[in-house]
């Protein structure tokens, strides 16, 4: 029998959305904007490199059109995100977080095996 239920961590989540991680497929799945994407840990590197590299205040300052939105799409993830200022904002703040997190939770787990050994 095989066994259907996947067990999802949460790692972070905020007002904007989620990002949980799947142990069984090791992917990380990154809720936002009403919608789901199923990243492995490199794409989702990448896509926070992205996001990262945006200036939000010279997009806030630019009176041209086109820098009321950013359009991000990374290698390794099937969604095209185009986002408006608040939307990258809370969406930097989202992987920020979640970044974090990870970052955390394997500094304890080194810290964890180092004492163990």
């Amino acid at each position: 029998m095989i066994d259907t239920v996947t067990q999802l961590s949460e790692i972070y989540t905020s007002d904007a959305g989620a990002v949980y991680q799947c142990d069984r497929r090791n992917r990380l799945l990154l809720h936002f904007g009403g919608q789901l994407s199923v990243l492995k840990v490199d794409a989702f590197l990448r896509l926070k490199h992205a996001v990262d590299s945006i200036d939000l205040a010279a997009m806030a300052s630019s009176p041209a059109r086109s820098s009321d939105f950013s359009i991000i799409t990374v290698c390794g993830c099937e969604r095209c995100f185009v986002l408006t200022l608040c939307e990258l904002h809370t969406f930097k703040e989202l992987l920020a977080g979640a970044r974090f997190v990870l970052e955390l939770n394997s500094m304890l787990q080194e810290c964890l095996n180092a004492t163990l050994v």
